[in-house]
């Protein structure tokens, strides 16, 4: 299996690219990054200058995979343009080039947050602005997946995302709705690679990552 992950230099994506290199079923990952990673026999990185565009070289590197995580993002953002770039901008200029290039079926795995908000009406009483944009993406997603049969999207919707040697008990914030960084990586890679109980499913929420999927 060839998979493509983004985010590999942050705190969820290090941990997914550490278990896909782990896992004799993945072949192949091609990490799209703007700095270099070190190297490893199944690891291949796309080096790009901006995530809006993907020149020749890079589109075949990308060229007939199977999957991709998307664990791109910030903790914190400067302003909502910037959010926006990121979040929308970024994700949908990558699927339109997933779509030329890679083999169908494609699965797309999108992580997003557990407080997205995808009524873009709705009042909010913190963050809503970002909140409306994550949950714009998702919209933006299942819109393309539905157009799309070939194209299958699964959106993860975490809560707090704690470090796996972290106890939930000993965090006053681990109080509230959380998952442990391996067990989020872990079900990015099973619904990557096709093996979730529920594949039919879009939407998955934290409780169903904590289940294990």
């Amino acid at each position: 299996m060839k998979l493509i992950l983004t985010g590999s230099t942050g705190f969820i994506g290090r941990e997914v690219l550490s278990q896909c290199l782990q896992n004799p079923a993945i072949t192949s990952v091609v990490a799209i990054s703007r700095r270099d990673l070190p190297a490893h026999e199944k690891l291949q990185v796309a080096l790009v200058e901006d995530f809006l565009s993907y020149p020749d070289c890079i589109r075949d590197q990308l060229k007939n995979a199977d999957a991709c995580i998307w664990a791109l993002g910030k903790a914190r953002m400067p302003n909502n343009e910037t959010a926006r770039i990121v979040s929308l901008d970024y994700t949908l200029a990558a699927v339109r080039v997933f779509q030329d290039i890679c083999q169908q079926p494609f699965r797309f795995i999108y992580c997003s947050g557990g407080a997205a908000e995808r009524d873009q009406t709705k009042s909010l009483w913190f963050m809503q602005d970002y909140r409306r944009i994550r949950g714009q993406v998702e919209n933006e997603l299942l819109v393309i997946a539905n157009k799309h049969p070939g194209f299958g999207v699964y959106i993860l919707r975490p809560a707090m995302v704690l470090a796996r040697d972290m106890s939930l008990r000993s965090l006053a914030f681990g109080l509230g709705p959380s998952v442990k960084v391996d067990d989020l990586a872990r079900a990015m890679i099973r619904l990557a690679m096709n093996a979730a109980n529920d594949v039919e499913r879009n939407i998955w929420e934290n409780t169903d990552i904590n289940k294990g999927l």
